[in-house]
């Protein structure tokens, strides 16, 4: 989808998400090389105990830094750093400039760096997800579409019931909410919440993803305008659509979000209980 830029002389402009994407793949391979120099010991914790490294606030400062100069109109929310939030900007874009943090700084491959863009009304309208170790790059717009390393996507199709052969991606903290025993399948989770809810989409075999209670805009936002492009759906797990208004703070979702096909997150909602 095209986008109007009113930073160049005020004139309205054409401009898409692939404007940054080779920011978004320069601030993988610093990401990438960072990791690699990355000490166990230089990890910190914040204040609700989630990591937060070095190469977190280096490239959402990169990042922020482009996304501004090239679309100045826009609203930036990013995990690191606090901005002010304008509702009468006409583009939002949520930064996480190492999804999966945790992991990142352990020297695991199941992070990313993940970009949502959203609109006026605060619906997800694109997206970009670089996983460099997995070499993984989707990027996704309401007009083109979603790829995969610059290929078409294919749509998330019709699936089959769940068996004993689906895998569910899961994020860490899952069995503090959820009692899974009654999904028959396989529980899997790399440590990202943009790349778990965009697995279905890539894999056969994962039939869909659950995430939070807790997430951030910035987790989930490139994840759902992906889903969007390729008919897959993030909703809660009471059904209700996700409102982002509430989340434009820094707030985090109050509920599990699900992410599939509609006919797979309804299958799940019937077998999975809440423990709270």
């Amino acid at each position: 989808m095209l986008f109007p830029n009113e930073g160049f002389a005020g004139e309205a402009m054409p401009v898409a998400i692939h404007a940054i994407l080779n920011d978004v793949r320069t601030a993988g391979a610093i990401a990438w090389e960072m990791q690699q120099r990355l000490s166990f010991s230089e990890r910190e914790y914040k204040s609700d105990e989630s990591v937060v490294t070095e190469a977190d606030h280096r490239i959402e400062e990169f990042l922020c830094q482009r996304i501004a100069a090239e679309f100045p109109a826009a609203n930036i929310i990013s995990e690191e750093a606090k901005r002010p939030f304008d509702p009468e900007k006409p583009l939002t874009f949520a930064v996480d400039p190492i999804d999966g943090t945790d992991v990142y700084s352990q020297g695991m491959t199941g992070w990313c760096i993940s970009v949502g863009l959203l609109d006026e009304h605060l619906v997800p309208t694109a997206g970009i997800i670089f996983a460099p170790r997995l070499d993984l790059l989707l990027v996704a717009d309401a007009e083109s579409g979603a790829t995969l390393n610059g290929a078409p996507l294919p749509s998330i199709g019709s699936p089959e019931s769940i068996s004993i052969r689906s895998n569910l991606m899961v994020t860490s903290r899952i069995h503090k909410h959820l009692d899974l025993r009654g999904f028959v399948g396989k529980i899997r989770g790399i440590g990202s919440a943009a790349l778990h809810l965009c697995y279905p989409l890539l894999y056969a075999a994962v039939i869909g993803a659950l995430e939070g209670p807790g997430a951030h805009i910035w987790d989930i936002a490139a994840a759902h305008a992906i889903n969007r492009a390729r008919d897959g759906d993030l909703v809660y797990l009471n059904g209700e659509k996700i409102d982002y208004r509430p989340l434009t703070d820094g707030r985090r979702a109050q509920d599990v979000i699900m992410g599939g096909h509609p006919l797979i997150v309804g299958q799940l909602r019937q077998v999975l209980r809440r423990l709270d």
